[in-house]
């Protein structure tokens, strides 16, 4: 890894904003979002920030939120900018192929969806306003150790490095300064490379979670053809309840959302069948030839739309973001 001069520092990459852009045919490259303060959650209440909306160059980013040692204040700076790029270059392609697929009836769409969800997923793990959850939904690899000599200096560096910024980020997250660091040692934990071809820590979970035996992997697909979709500050909201099976909602683009669900075997058919039967149906589950990935696509659902745009509001942490000022979809 090597420093650069990249201080502004996007949670929620630009590619994205730009698919929820108020100006998305733009020739310039000047690209503009509408962001929305939540003024009462339970009322799902909202009120725009600038009529005019605001540069995707500043939004849903922070000053070397990612910037781990910053030799004597100056311009180069070690960041974690590069471990994200591969995951970033083609969420544009993958999010319009998806879409233009699913119209078009292909069953093509592994790859974008797996792609397009590791995009999303690092967009959590990232997220300033989702520290702890990350902590906790990852226990205990912000302290593990590279055995690579290479990777171990990077490592100590993210520790013991020059964060003159870390007191202010931390006061303005809400987080101790020992967090802050644990989450940054986590981030690179899961992202670095070995140096081989083999998966790194992030992407060998996501593997086990799509192909892991005792859940069916599915995804539900919404389109609309113009009503908008709310993007949240925190990039992702819950369609359900934390428990048996995860699910994960994730804006594609102003006028798509997606759900992934991992729906556990054994918790779809408890108590639905005797015994015996639940046993045999969830061995012979297990001995199937392959992991499938079950993919719904529903076009111009107006009541499903409210209920994700109501929970993007309920779940966001200050603001949400869309391509519209006026319209929005919450009843």
């Amino acid at each position: 890894m090597r420093g650069n001069e990249t201080r502004n520092q996007h949670f929620v990459p630009q590619v994205e904003q730009k698919l929820n852009a108020s100006n998305p045919d733009s020739t310039s490259g000047k690209f503009r979002i509408y962001s929305f303060r939540i003024t009462d959650r339970e009322a799902y209440q909202i009120e725009l920030e600038a009529p005019r909306g605001h540069a995707i160059a500043t939004t849903l980013s922070m000053l070397d939120l990612f910037s781990f040692d910053v030799p004597g204040g100056g311009p180069l700076r070690m960041n974690l900018e590069a471990l994200f790029h591969k995951y970033e270059a083609n969420v544009e392609i993958h999010t319009k192929g998806l879409l233009e697929k699913l119209a078009a009836g292909s069953a093509d769409i592994k790859t974008e969806l797996i792609d397009l969800f590791a995009a999303k997923l690092l967009n959590f793990v990232r997220n300033p306003f989702c520290i702890q959850k990350v902590l906790n939904s990852f226990p205990g690899v912000g302290r593990y150790e590279p055995t690579d000599p290479e990777l171990l200096a990077v490592y100590r560096r993210i520790i013991n490095g020059q964060k003159p910024h870390q007191a202010h980020l931390c006061r303005q997250l809400d987080v101790s300064q020992e967090t802050y660091v644990e989450w940054l040692r986590l981030i690179f934990v899961l992202l670095m490379q070995t140096g081989d071809d083999r998966p790194n820590l992030f992407e060998g979970m996501i593997k086990r979670l799509f192909e892991a035996r005792d859940t069916q992997a599915a995804a539900f697909v919404w389109t609309y053809d113009q009503d908008v979709c709310l993007l949240s500050d925190r990039s992702y909201c819950q369609p359900i309840p934390d428990g048996a099976h995860m699910a994960m909602s994730f804006n594609l683009r102003s006028t798509a959302f997606v759900d992934y669900v991992f729906a556990d075997a054994a918790t779809l058919v408890e108590g639905r069948a005797a015994p015996a039967f639940v046993a045999n149906a969830l061995a012979a589950w297990r001995q199937r030839p392959q992991a499938t990935i079950n993919v719904t696509v529903t076009k111009n659902n107006r009541p499903m739309l409210a209920r994700y745009n109501r929970r993007v509001i309920e779940q966001a942490r200050e603001r949400v973001y869309c391509a519209v000022k006026t319209g929005i979809v919450l009843a």
